[in-house]
């Protein structure tokens, strides 16, 4: 009995002391600080909004670093949405009772947005419609080119601008002088030389002589002038110059036509006034120019028709041998005792109704707009002995 009861006090001893030491076991590893646990920080990625949020992963333990006795099982964690840009914190679960810290592993699921189409452009227009061109006009008949009068260009006027200007023989001072003109004299170029420092003036003494252009001003159309080819040679210069004798020859001016030689006279045996007159270059006519007519002691003036471009002839004397002529095919080429005159232009004043009497007239050759082309040809007449006049108008080109 003593002995049960004995065994029992024992057991019952070894439980307390068994109990007192698990209790300051259990203080001792209480009061122990707990191991501070430095986690990795996984840097934080950057976030693609899909849908306002992106959904995160529930944290869970790693229960092979931090070993911890089995608890009971706790409520589902929640999972945790994270906003961009709001720094919201991620907050870390403990065990139970907040003995254990535990360690977040986070797991990132990126949804990348899929990109929306590009877009479309806004297509090109429609291609213009094609405009189908209209009919090509015919053409109509062409227009007949009208006949124009030729109208011969004015003459090139120089007038000399120094006192005593020396005109020479050429163009060039190494020539003789054959006289000198005063300042404003007045005169007609007829040619120019190479260079056109030189102009060809007539006339003087009746001679046509060379102008410095240095010395002279001009007026006229000079892209007519003709450049003179044939220019002798300058003379060797002389020691003493001679002066000119004499009185200094006045000079004229020359018109684009002249009188060839002396107008003929031919018995016309009625009391009327008759004009023959050839205008040509010395061998072609020409045609389009008039003659102007003026009877001096009335005043009264007449133009004529234009000249033709070919000969007319007048028999002015008839050979003995009988046979019938014909002007225009035996005049050519006449024959013995056959005298004929050709002219491209005729006027008489029987035609105007007036007689010829006693009077002067003047003939001047003129362009087809009236102008005086020549210097006048004055003609005396007596109605007691009329004549009929022939005149040569030769041009000066």
């Amino acid at each position: 009995m003593r002995m049960r009861t004995a065994g029992m006090l024992a057991g019952a001893f070894l439980v307390l002391v068994l109990s007192s030491v698990g209790c300051s076991v259990s203080q001792l590893l209480a009061r122990q600080p707990a191991a501070t646990v430095t986690p990795t920080r996984t840097p934080r990625p950057t976030w693609t909004p899909v849908g306002g949020g992106l959904r995160v992963a529930t944290p869970t333990l790693d229960p092979t670093r931090f070993p911890a006795p089995p608890v009971a099982a706790a409520a589902a964690a929640t999972p945790q949405v994270f906003v961009p840009g709001s720094g919201q914190p991620i907050f870390v679960p403990q065990s139970p009772g907040g003995a254990i810290p535990g360690v977040q592993t986070v797991v990132v699921i990126i949804v990348t947005a899929t990109p929306p189409p590009p877009a479309t452009g806004t297509p090109p227009p429609p291609p213009p419609p094609t405009t189908r061109p209209g009919p090509t006009p015919t053409p109509g008949p062409p227009t007949a080119t009208p006949t124009i009068t030729p109208t011969p260009l004015p003459p090139v006027i120089v007038e000399v601008t120094v006192d005593q200007a020396n005109v020479r023989q050429g163009p060039g001072p190494t020539y003789p002088i054959v006289t000198r003109l005063d300042i404003g004299t007045k005169i007609t170029v007829v040619g120019r030389n190479g260079a056109g420092d030189w102009w060809k003036v007539c006339c003087v003494n009746g001679a046509d002589v060379w102008i410095a252009a240095s010395v002279t001003s001009v007026e006229g159309p000079l892209w007519a002038v003709p450049e003179v080819m044939n220019i002798p040679p300058a003379p060797p210069v002389p020691t003493n110059t001679p002066t000119p004798a004499g009185p200094t020859p006045t000079p004229t001016y020359a018109w684009p036509f002249r009188v060839e030689g002396v107008p003929e006279v031919n018995t016309l045996g009625q009391n009327y006034f008759r004009i023959d007159a050839v205008i040509y270059n010395g061998a072609t006519p020409y045609w389009g120019y008039k003659l102007r007519v003026r009877k001096l002691f009335t005043g009264q003036e007449w133009l004529s028709d234009g000249s033709s471009s070919y000969w007319t002839w007048t028999v002015t004397a008839w050979p003995n041998d009988g046979k019938n002529v014909n002007p225009t095919t035996d005049c050519p080429s006449p024959r013995t005792g056959l005298l004929c005159q050709k002219s491209n232009l005729k006027w008489d004043s029987n035609g105007v109704g007036v007689s010829m009497d006693d009077d002067v007239w003047e003939v001047t050759v003129a362009d087809g707009a009236g102008t005086p082309q020549s210097a006048p040809v004055r003609l005396n007449t007596s109605a007691t002995n009329s004549k009929w006049y022939y005149i040569v108008f030769t041009s000066r080109k």
